[in-house]
């Protein structure tokens, strides 16, 4: 097996496929169904993620990408089945340059050395081209086994998660996670991602589970109602902030126990 990823199971015909040899840390998700199986994000594309998925399952495999970010597109290029939501689509296309990734890449970002195939000088992601467009409430159905998706702008203005209603299960992509949660980027719009948390708040009774794209997985859905309260209080003026320079810029950080939130 691949010694880049980690697997682990988290469920009926569920697994997490991690990277946690670079900071980001990114989780993927392979969902099984009865005639199809979903990978949910790519990662980073430093190894071959298709390897890790074709060794757990022998179905069709549908990508659906929760938004276009560099970490959950990576290996896109080893599929042909991609799925995103219509307004990460054009962002998608573009790819990732080679100088937009030289800061991620650098040799202090890594806990072990990165796979042997994997060259950081010049590395980019190529664009990929979604045959699918997602818009809030459609449905993927595996055959006997559907996830309804859920448009949650913030993050980025396409981000989504997908809702497994019978099981209760959310993934929830980069809109909820224990860390510092990313409003700071130059696409991410804080008061969005306010409203996305009051409406995933909605499901917290019948959750069961949550699966976040990064940090400890799974997660207690009581989280959605701590970080929609941690929102709350920082567009009051309740929480104070530090200031820190970041590649976007001078950020601020409101620390609110156990995660922060940070703003531009």
């Amino acid at each position: 097996m691949n010694n880049w990823f980690e697997v682990q199971e988290v469920g009926e015909r569920a697994w997490a496929i991690r990277e946690p040899f670079h900071e980001e840390q990114v989780i993927s998700y392979l969902l099984e169904g009865d005639a199809e199986a979903l990978l949910l994000d790519t990662g980073m594309g430093l190894a071959d993620i298709r390897k890790v998925v074709t060794s757990l399952t022998r179905r069709h495999i549908v990508v659906v990408n929760t938004h276009s970010h560099y970490d959950h597109v990576g290996g896109n290029g080893l599929f042909d089945n991609i799925a995103i939501h219509t307004q990460e689509a054009d962002q998608l296309e573009k790819g990732v340059g080679p100088g937009l990734l030289t800061e991620v890449f650098r040799p202090s970002t890594f806990r072990r050395p990165p796979p042997g195939t994997f060259n950081p000088s010049g590395y980019g992601i190529p664009p990929s081209h979604p045959s699918r467009l997602l818009v809030d409430k459609d449905t993927l159905d595996l055959g006997g086994r559907s996830l309804e998706v859920i448009h949650t702008p913030g993050h980025s203005p396409g981000s989504i998660c997908l809702w497994e209603r019978p099981r209760g299960l959310l993934f929830t992509g980069d809109t909820i996670y224990k860390g510092p949660i990313y409003a700071q980027l130059p696409q991410s719009d804080f008061g969005a991602y306010r409203h996305s948390l009051e409406r995933l708040s909605s499901l917290v009774p019948q959750a069961r589970s949550l699966f976040p794209a990064h940090g400890d997985t799974p997660i207690e859905p009581s989280f959605i109602l701590d970080l929609a309260e941690g929102f709350r209080r920082v567009a009051e003026g309740m929480v104070p902030s530090a200031y820190e320079d970041s590649p976007w810029g001078k950020t601020r950080v409101y620390s609110l126990g156990g995660y922060s939130i940070l703003l531009k």
